[in-house]
């Protein structure tokens, strides 16, 4: 792992190269952090039950929560993230119940957008699983 990085961040998906192409992990890239690709369906279930390896928590790159900036990125992100407020507020009123919020994050950076579950629902691929 790259020096700095305290926590183990994963990708679940269907195949390496859907994970290993996923806007979710362009933050991460460019930062240099090793993410873990996770192809298996099992492996969905399994880190649902295994939250820390070897003293490191695992956390999921596709949900709410991911924290990979600096403070001095912070600080920059939340004078952005305010000029981008209306933007936000605007984009909320057209999608109404279909977003939970709408707001500026830092986990893409080629990408125009995602989609982000909530930290503690289930990933987009658990929801497919389960439908399957």
């Amino acid at each position: 792992m790259k020096e700095g990085q305290d926590e183990l961040y994963y990708i679940t998906g269907e195949s390496r190269q859907s994970v290993a192409n996923s806007p979710f992990i362009e933050g991460l890239k460019k930062k240099g952090y090793e993410v873990i690709y996770m192809c298996d369906p099992i492996d969905e279930y399994a880190v649902q039950q295994l939250k820390e390896y070897d003293g490191k928590k695992l956390k999921c790159v596709t949900k709410e929560g991911l924290d990979i900036d600096t403070e001095e990125e912070k600080k920059a992100k939340e004078e952005e993230a305010a000029s981008y407020e209306n933007l936000c507020k605007l984009i909320k009123d057209v999608l109404g119940d279909k977003v939970e919020k709408v707001q500026v994050g830092s986990r893409i950076t080629e990408s125009p957008c995602v989609l982000v579950t909530g930290e503690y629902g289930w990933t987009a691929y658990m929801e497919k699983i389960m439908k399957a």
